[in-house]
């Protein structure tokens, strides 16, 4: 039986927090926090207890997860995808870019393509054009770095955090 730890519980209910900033439904967060802490896989009725939840809520949380490509079920339960918090960031971000940027830029692309003949003014096209950039570049930016280990991204990220806090330093 998964015992939580008061930290385990704060962290849990941070994430259970900002989920819903990101899209994700609350309990999806805290399930998927929990799998990750406790870095083993839980069945529905672990999750459940552990979270002190009916089963069905663990079961959507599982559904949810599992549907975002954060999660994997197999024959002991369900375990996070990657083992890391890299991983786990960039699944989620894989998936909201596949569900909402990719629809965004076609959208646009569309609307670009509409506009020419449309009698949409100049500067109007111009800004419609700038979106479907905007969310062309993101796509494309979001793809490459889901392709990096997430070894490279740590040390890409310490580099930038290292670089920002030097010229915060001399600002």
């Amino acid at each position: 039986m998964t015992q939580l730890t008061p930290s385990m519980r704060s962290v849990i209910a941070h994430f259970e927090e900002l989920g819903p900033r990101w899209g994700l439904k609350s309990e999806t967060c805290a399930a998927h926090v929990l799998l990750y802490l406790v870095g083993h896989p839980l069945t529905r009725t672990e999750l459940a207890t552990a979270l002190e939840w009916d089963e069905p809520t663990a079961q959507a949380a599982i559904d949810d997860l599992v549907g975002w490509r954060m999660a994997r079920q197999s024959g002991e339960g369900v375990a996070p995808a990657g083992g890391k918090p890299w991983d786990l960031l960039f699944a989620a971000f894989e998936e909201r870019r596949r569900r909402e940027i990719e629809p965004a830029v076609q959208v646009l692309a569309c609307a670009v393509r509409a506009a020419e003949r449309d009698g949409t003014s100049r500067g109007a096209r111009a800004r419609i054009r700038d979106l479907h950039d905007l969310a062309r570049d993101l796509s494309h930016l979001a793809e490459r770095i889901g392709q990096f280990s997430s070894t490279t991204l740590t040390r890409l990220v310490g580099l930038g955090g290292r670089f920002a806090r030097i010229i915060g330093s001399h600002s």
